[in-house]
């Protein structure tokens, strides 16, 4: 399997862990308050925010402090994939973090597009619905420039200086 698709799969499998983990642990939550606090997040900006709290924040912290403290994050470990700065030592903090923040704006963006100012599924018409196209083409920008390079480097890495290599 060549390093682009080892890269895709070992995200995928990050991406299928940290979100079964996620939503596992809103269900508990759901479940032992009787609903809250769900049944009170209504308007696009509280869901929003209860989204990036326990969502998104939980998802940035474990592919920076994977990366940063080990070089790899379980789905990276178990293909054998590790990243490195250009030098081919561990990545820093400021790299972590960015790698991350590019990494997953195009799912920021989908959440924040379908979820404010109002939740799509609460308004007839949502407006601007052509808007959504726009994390998609991001995602493809970041996939295409991933093959065109080998797999070495995506676009976060080009920004954050980092390379992705066999371990």
């Amino acid at each position: 399997m060549g390093l682009s698709l080892k890269r895709l799969a070992a995200y995928w499998i990050d991406f299928m862990l940290v979100a079964s983990i996620l939503i596992a642990f809103q269900l508990l939550i759901y479940f032992i308050t009787s609903g809250i606090p769900f049944k009170y997040l209504d308007r696009g900006y509280e869901i929003e925010i209860w989204v990036l709290l326990t969502m998104s924040l939980p998802t940035w912290l474990y592919f920076i402090l994977f990366e940063r403290f080990s070089q790899k994050t379980i789905g990276k470990r178990l293909l054998r994939l590790k990243v490195k700065n250009e030098e081919g030592t561990a990545i820093h903090f400021k790299q972590a973090l960015l790698r991350t923040c590019i990494k997953l704006l195009p799912w920021e963006l989908t959440h924040l597009m379908i979820l404010v100012p109002d939740p799509w599924w609460s308004i007839e018409k949502p407006g601007n619905v052509f808007l959504i196209y726009i994390p998609n083409l991001i995602m493809f920008l970041y996939i295409l420039v991933l093959f065109l390079n080998g797999g070495v480097k995506g676009v976060h890495d080009y920004l954050a200086r980092t390379q992705v290599s066999r371990s």
